[in-house]
């Protein structure tokens, strides 16, 4: 008969996650599960004081892209800020010199912050190397930049069409500049770098485990699932061989279906739902806005009303959940009114969720709290922590005070969730839940700045966002509070994050995460 491991944690200020205000200072913890109280205590664990908090969970995030960038170089502020800049932290990454087969890859660039005032181009990076391909995202992971290597790669000349949703920009005489504008023409030249890599990117992906896991984060929403050139299923699966440990939920890119999806149902790994794109980015002023940009722009629709009824029409007949990108009012708006009156087919969590909800009125929040269907939202205020400068230019006064309206979802009885969609955010830490939240409590920026001061939410809410709301949200119906029946699943903390000064919230880290009770990474073992 299987022995049963159990363990005592005592003397901590554990928060529960059931609410704002509940907190205990001890747990039972039995095979991986936590357990009422009572009986042998097993193994006494004393926290000392220290907080615990439910592991934290980023509901939307690009763990592939994370893995690339670990190894990439971060073309962000503070450390990136001019095209040179740029090239010289290209020139640093560890691919660079190491063969014409090697990808050179980097991340995080937007051209209002460097000191240039545009974007990079194939020349640019042609500087950095012409027999290595390069490729680098822009901070909205929508757009990137390749250089003459990554496009021949990739067979994109003078002849190649845009692709549907797409662009390949390019020059007076018709020559592509290298700048891929939209997840479409992204896909170009991410297709012809993951054909020679899949090893490489398993290897990258188990890599990357230890990263979130210092971040106290144990599940996570790849929002950019793929099948082609591979499936990402098939790429965690092997992951998962090779030891990576956060639980994983897959969305795959609806556009990308054209038969039926090999569905995975675990607790550990599952393919979870479908990834819709109905617009762009503020930053980029391609979301899809009902008032032009001050610059007379609109922004691009990828999705039609018609479109986005057959996807939901799958999602329904297999079970799965929609994922909707909408960030401008129009494209959010449009996801509200095909929605409103369908009846829900999950349960536990919504059948249709609304990813960023970036420019919200009070009418909306009204109406996405009484739709039928209950759309919930999973937002970022990393953005505009990260992004204030964009977000002050593109947008008129009258826009920007609808910008992340997350205290006011709290109070419309919506359900939210915070995440990061990293590392499609100019900041160099963008996954950091911490920064996270102290950007929703604070509202304050990078830049020094605040953007809509009275939309901040406290410290527990924004917690709850990132535990109890996000495992709602996500489907992870194992973790998110710390109550019998529960994996245990958590976090312990640095320092306690209820007892903060607001700005110091960002400076917390978590001291050690715990995946089924098991301590599967410490900070003071990674020094």
């Amino acid at each position: 008969m299987k022995q049963m491991k159990r363990r005592t944690f005592i003397n901590g200020k554990i928060f529960t996650g059931t609410s704002e205000n509940d907190f205990v200072d001890s747990l039972v913890v039995e095979d991986g599960k936590i357990v009422s109280a009572g009986g042998d205590p097993g193994e006494i664990v004393d926290l000392k004081g220290q907080t615990v908090l439910p592991g934290l969970i980023d509901n939307h995030t690009h763990p592939k892209y994370i893995a690339d960038a670990l190894h990439g170089a971060a073309c962000t502020p503070p450390l990136v800020n001019s095209i040179s800049e740029l090239q010289e932290a290209l020139r640093q990454t560890p691919e660079y010199g190491q063969g014409p087969n090697v990808w050179i890859e980097g991340w995080g660039f937007d051209e209002s912050k460097l000191a240039e005032h545009r974007s990079p181009t194939r020349d640019d990076l042609d500087q950095v190397s012409t027999t290595q391909p390069i490729f680098l995202y822009r901070s909205d992971c929508h757009s990137s930049v390749g250089n003459s290597r990554a496009l021949e790669l990739a067979g994109i000349d003078e002849h190649t069409p845009d692709p549907a949703g797409g662009k390949i920009e390019r020059d007076a005489s018709g020559r592509p500049t290298g700048f891929m504008r939209e997840v479409a023409a992204s896909q170009l030249l991410i297709r012809a770098k993951s054909a020679l890599s899949y090893e490489n990117d398993v290897a990258n992906l188990v890599k990357s485990s230890d990263h979130y896991l210092a971040n106290g984060l144990v599940a996570i929403g790849e929002m950019m699932g793929r099948l082609h050139p591979y499936a990402s299923l098939s790429l965690y699966q092997d992951a998962y061989k090779a030891g990576f440990k956060p639980k994983s939920a897959i969305y795959y890119v609806a556009d990308e279906l054209s038969g039926p999806l090999e569905i995975a149902k675990g607790d550990r790994l599952r393919v979870a739902g479908l990834k819709v794109f109905m617009d762009g980015s503020i930053s980029g002023e391609t979301a899809l806005m009902k008032e032009p940009f001050p610059s007379g722009k609109k922004g691009v629709s990828l999705t039609s009303a018609a479109r986005l009824e057959e996807i939901i029409a799958y999602a329904r007949e297999n079970g799965l959940q929609v994922a909707v990108h909408a960030m401008g009012d129009a494209a959010i708006q449009r996801v509200i009114d095909v929605c409103r009156d369908l009846d829900p087919w999950l349960a536990g969590q919504p059948s249709v969720r609304i990813e960023h909800a970036s420019l919200l009125s009070d009418q909306m929040i009204k109406e996405l709290k009484a739709a039928k269907i209950g759309l919930a939202v999973s937002t970022q205020p990393i953005f505009f922590f990260a992004e204030e400068e964009s977000y002050q230019q593109f947008l008129a006064a009258d826009q920007l005070r609808l910008a992340y309206r997350i205290k006011s979802l709290e109070e419309g009885g919506v359900l939210f969730s915070l995440s990061s969609d990293a590392p499609c955010t100019p900041w160099a830490e963008p996954d950091s839940p911490f920064y996270g939240i102290y950007a929703a409590v604070t509202r304050r920026t990078a830049s020094g700045g605040f953007i809509n001061e009275d939309e901040g939410i406290s410290v527990p809410q924004a917690v709850l966002a990132y535990t109890r709301d996000a495992a709602k949200m996500g489907g992870f119906v194992n973790n998110g509070t710390l109550t019998p029946g529960k994996d245990a699943d958590f976090v312990i903390l640095d320092r306690d994050i209820f007892a903060q000064k607001a700005a110091d919230l960002a400076q917390v880290k978590a001291a050690s995460t715990w995946i089924g009770g098991e301590k599967v990474w410490s900070r003071e073992a990674a020094k």
